[in-house]
């Protein structure tokens, strides 16, 4: 079969779009999935640099680049009940190196759910690593409630523009900041008060949060605490020394004000997504599609740090 591989780290010219990869092999507990699209985030680009690669992301060269996809299901294994062949799906691999962006892709059972039936199936494929991030850190890390104060740093982007429709739905008042050309589409979202960086840094808003969700992951909770007080909390969705260090803090119980979100594809969390997007909730949006052959330019597009909302690849053009 065809895939997206690259067989050293380096820049966007190290991919390839090639024959005769192995097919994938069937699990008692998986499906294989002829994929369609798949979504790119700036994580698929730090990989192929080799970022990672002596802690989270061992996998030998050559490597499948691709977290995200959307397609049809063309197998199931013996202990998957609820999906058959046939059935249109979006999801994420849990396998932190990604390795899906391939004619045939392989997903475990909890690792997708039912396509939104709303939205063109590369629109689907963008969702599930970004709208997950943005759940898992709003829900779990910030602990967002009605009546929240949120600000979101890099609200224009893949898991931004996620993050500021979620927590809408959530009841929270969100303040929104991004790049000076794209404060009418942050607006367009729902956010509450949305302010351009070229204007006012995140941390120059002077206001109190119970919650800040660093999505460019540009500073630390120290730079916020005049807005978050004792009990605020910050989350990141960068790893870095400050923030692995504060999250295990977090998670003995030490201190939970700061946090990093490790994201995780939850079939849950995707049925949750599917139904916020079916009811128009969340609208995704799709700012360019790649052909696979041309996934360089999709690496050199998300490695500007200026996407507005998420950009795929579609393997059928």
């Amino acid at each position: 079969m065809k895939a997206l591989i690259y067989r050293r780290f380096g820049s966007p010219d190290v991919l390839e779009w090639t024959d005769n990869w192995p097919d994938p092999e069937l699990s008692a507990r998986s499906v294989l999935i002829k994929a369609i699209a798949g979504g790119v985030n700036p994580k698929d680009a730090l990989l192929r640099k080799g970022k990672f690669s002596k802690t989270l992301a061992r996998d030998p060269l050559p490597r499948v680049s691709g977290l995200d996809i959307a397609g049809e299901i063309i197998a199931t294994g013996s202990d998957v009940n609820d999906f058959s062949v046939g059935d249109l799906i979006f999801g994420m691999t849990n396998n932190f190196a990604g390795g899906v962006h391939t004619e045939i892709a392989k997903l475990n059972q909890t690792e997708f759910f039912y396509a939104p039936s709303n939205i063109s199936i590369q629109e689907a494929s963008c969702v599930p690593l970004a709208a997950q991030t943005a759940l898992q850190a709003l829900r779990d890390c910030c602990k967002v409630k009605t009546g929240h104060k949120v600000l979101i740093n890099g609200s224009s982007g893949g898991v931004g523009h996620f993050a500021v429709q979620i927590a809408k739905i959530m009841g929270a008042e969100v303040h929104a900041v991004c790049g000076p050309k794209n404060v009418e589409f942050v607006e367009s979202l729902g956010a509450d008060s949305t302010y351009s960086y070229a204007d006012r840094l995140a941390t120059d808003i002077d206001l109190s949060f119970d919650s800040v969700f660093d999505v460019f992951g540009k500073f630390t909770r120290s730079a916020f605490v005049r807005q978050l007080g004792k009990s605020g909390i910050y989350v990141s969705t960068v790893p870095k020394r400050a923030t692995i260090l504060a999250e295990t803090m977090a998670r003995l119980g030490i201190t939970k004000t700061s946090r990093f979100v490790f994201v995780s594809s939850q079939s849950e969390d995707l049925r949750q997504i599917k139904e916020w997007i079916e009811s128009g909730f969340i609208i995704p949006h799709l700012e360019q599609k790649y052909p696979a052959n041309q996934a360089s330019d999709a690496h050199r597009h998300i490695e500007t740090k200026r996407t507005v909302g998420k950009i795929c690849l579609d393997f059928s053009l």
